[in-house]
């Protein structure tokens, strides 16, 4: 059975945040690109996948989150990037996926949904808010 987990960021991921997501993961892991490059998939040693991650999808419309999710999450402002991140059953694989997830939310603001609740970013201003400022 899979763990799902869903970032709700605050800003759109740059190739920068998808990296550090990728790196904080494992960098260890294998990274590969399938379905037409629209899911990412963390691998371990043996080439099978850990974890799916999903492109992000702009939500623009106030209430979307919680009917997609069916269920409350609090506020959400939108707009909002839905990152979905899909672990497999395998050992590690889960805190692979909440690893990603929490670098996401961490660098962009944000919420986590998981089927055990939702969290908020560690850090309440994004790690980027402040680049191209000198």
């Amino acid at each position: 059975m899979t763990y799902d987990l869903v970032a709700l960021v605050d800003g759109r991921p740059s190739s920068d945040d998808v990296l550090a997501g990728l790196s904080a993961a494992g960098e260890e892991l294998g990274v590969r690109a399938v379905s037409g490059g629209a899911v990412v998939q963390l691998c371990g040693e043996d080439n099978l996948p850990l974890v799916s991650i999903e492109l992000p999808l702009l939500i623009q419309v106030p209430g979307e989150v919680e009917r997609m999710l069916g269920t409350t999450v609090g506020v959400v402002d939108t707009p909002a990037w839905w990152v979905e991140i899909r672990a497999t059953a395998r050992d590690g694989a889960r805190e692979v996926a909440e690893q990603y997830a929490t670098t996401l939310i961490n660098r962009l603001g944000g919420k986590v949904w998981t089927s055990d609740g939702v969290r908020t970013a560690q850090h309440e201003t994004p790690q980027n808010a402040s680049e191209g400022t000198d």
